[in-house]
């Protein structure tokens, strides 16, 4: 049940085909304003339009003729011709994440500080450097295990020449 405004005065209830009645024969226009349960304030009925027009309002707001879409017209000037420039090829060089590592300072610290593995720590070989610290920590009071592991030392510093990422040593 729907209640119109008009005029000031609140009149109704009336039903939607009522109201759809008056809009055709001009009573009320799109902006009296109308009311129904459950609405927090007073609209108008242009702005709810759907609730109130009649199939056939509908179809006469709808435009019979089909839209044609303008047709692609060439421009009317001419262009110079497009220059053609050659590109260059581009040079890319590699990008280290780690700065390379010298293989100079490789052989000083399996030199001096081979024992301790530190030159396999330094090429990221932490494994084996720590498989060296601890050998020489708990069994240096042996013989045959600190040269087992110097001969190891001379062995990796001969034939190492890549860092555990496989960048060569420079």
């Amino acid at each position: 049940m729907y209640y119109l405004l008009i005029n000031g005065q609140r009149t109704g209830p009336y039903e939607a085909g009522d109201i759809q009645r008056m809009l055709r024969q001009g009573a009320i226009g799109f902006e009296t304003q109308f009311w129904k349960d459950g609405m927090f304030s007073w609209e108008t009925v242009g702005a709810q339009r759907h609730l109130f027009e009649t199939p056939y309002q509908r179809q006469a707001a709808t435009p019979t003729q089909s839209y044609q879409q303008p047709q692609y017209q060439p421009p009317q000037y001419q262009q110079p011709p497009m220059q053609v420039y050659q590109q260059q090829p581009m040079v890319v060089q590699p990008v280290f994440m780690n700065p390379p590592k010298t293989r100079l300072a490789y052989i000083l610290l399996a030199l001096f500080l081979g024992g301790l593995g530190i030159h396999n720590f330094y090429a990221g070989y932490t494994g084996k450097g720590v498989a060296q610290l601890l050998l020489t920590l708990f069994l240096w009071w042996t013989i045959i295990v600190p040269i087992g592991v110097w001969i190891w030392i001379i062995v990796e510093m001969c034939t190492v020449d890549r860092d555990a990422l496989g960048n060569p040593m420079m």
